[in-house]
């Protein structure tokens, strides 16, 4: 059996995981500046860290169907994490760097028709910092979610225990072995018994031929 067989249900684990801790963790210094705007730069770290916690421990409820009541405070850490990385992404942004501008340059007949106006760089800005920075709390939430089904399906699933060839033509042979030190020799009086006892029947089927109405009864003692 193959490393990669031994360690399967291991792997899809951690590739839900990566993405989870990452995206976590860049959310978090995100949430960060928006609560820095109304905290000290401290207080904004620990609450950044307790909202995503949150999130994903309300996420982990829904999914263990733990009632309706999970939805409000799901909804709330939710819209915050949005807000956090939105802002972020468009404080980040300068409309004057040559990536921004080429991308408005690309994007600017598609996203005219969402309602975006055609040319207007502050409008560019909004479009890209939502669609950026909404990105992060779906992407996290949505592997989790994954995460605690393929928990959930693993324990419905009986999984079949994987045969090791090896390993049990090792476990025969012992056995084999045990069966052949245990296996049983007839003593020299056993055998004396038995040819005794195989003369008092051929003697008693030769006198029943020569007198057919004759009833033998043998009495087998030890």
């Amino acid at each position: 059996m193959s490393w990669f067989q031994k360690n399967f249900r291991n792997i899809i684990y951690l590739a839900f995981l990566i993405p989870i801790l990452t995206v976590a963790f860049v959310s978090i210094s995100h949430v960060t500046s928006w609560y820095g705007i109304t905290n000290p730069v401290s207080w904004a770290i620990y609450l950044s860290i307790g909202i995503e916690i949150a999130a994903l421990s309300a996420l982990a409820a829904i999914s263990a169907n733990m009632g309706r009541v999970v939805y409000v405070p799901f909804g709330i850490v939710t819209f915050i994490q949005f807000l956090g990385n939105i802002f972020f992404a468009y404080q980040f942004i300068d409309v004057t760097s040559k990536i921004f501008l080429d991308w408005v340059e690309m994007v600017d007949p598609v996203v005219s028709y969402l309602g975006v106006e055609s040319g207007n760089l502050i409008s560019h800005k909004r479009f890209l910092a939502l669609f950026a920075g909404g990105m992060l709390p779906l992407i996290s939430l949505s592997f989790l979610h994954m995460l605690v089904k393929f928990e959930e399906e693993g324990k419905k699933t009986k999984v079949l225990p994987v045969v090791d060839i090896e390993e049990l033509s090792k476990e025969a042979g012992r056995k084999e072995a045990e069966i052949e030190k245990e296996k049983y020799t007839p003593t020299d009086e056993d055998i004396q018994k038995l040819e005794k006892v195989l003369e008092e029947m051929q003697k008693n089927k030769e006198e029943t031929e020569d007198d057919p109405t004759k009833i033998n009864r043998l009495t087998y003692t030890k």
